[in-house]
């Protein structure tokens, strides 16, 4: 009976742990789509005009970038969110880049005061 007890109380707390890290890969997996999404959004959408939001674009990217990291440090693996992060984010450079060439070209072509 005493084995049992103890058996019983191993699997209860090897099921809990399971369990929470579990929840924190969910949690991890919601992030990294919101960041995804959040990028191609921005992408999409942000072309025409992100030299004039600029600033409201990069807090927002900071944002959920920063919100995506502490999700991701917690976890142990984070091979199959990579795959998803690290193509989001050259994306996202290359339209920051790509705004402050156009924004540059802007302030060069403007007649200056």
């Amino acid at each position: 009976m005493k084995t049992f007890k103890i058996l019983l109380s191993l699997a209860i707390i090897t099921l809990s742990f399971s369990s929470c890290k579990s929840d924190q890969q969910k949690k991890a997996e919601i992030v990294t789509n919101n960041y995804v999404r959040f990028v191609d959004s921005v992408t999409n959408i942000g072309r025409i005009n992100a030299g004039e939001n600029w600033n409201a674009i990069a807090k927002s990217y900071d944002k959920k970038s920063n919100e995506l990291n502490i999700e991701i440090d917690k976890l142990e693996d984070v091979t199959i969110y990579d795959k998803k992060i690290n193509p989001a984010t050259a994306k996202y450079e290359n339209f920051r880049n790509l705004a402050f060439e156009k924004k540059l070209e802007q302030k060069k072509d403007s007649p200056s005061k």
